[in-house]
C-alpha cells in the first residue's frame, strides 16, 4: 500500500509517514518500487488496530 494510503488512514501528511517509517515510529516492513514506498499492508492494518494512528500523529 502506498504511503498516500497510509497518510489518508491515519489522517496525516505523507512527509510525516514517510519521516516516522525512516525512525521507525511505524513498526511495519516497506520496500521502493519504482521510487516509491509500499508499506506491508496487513502488518499496518494490523499496527493501526493494535493502537489508534491518530493519537501520536508526527
Amino acid at each position: 500500500m502506498k504511503t498516500s494510503e497510509v497518510a489518508a488512514r491515519m489522517g496525516c501528511t505523507q512527509r510525516a509517514v514517510r519521516n516516522r517509517l525512516h525512525r521507525g515510529s511505524i513498526p511495519v516492513r516497506w520496500t521502493f518500487v519504482e521510487r516509491t514506498i509500499h508499506v506491508n499492508r496487513a502488518q499496518f492494518l494490523a499496527w493501526l488496530e493494535g493502537g489508534d494512528g491518530r493519537a501520536e500523529k508526527a
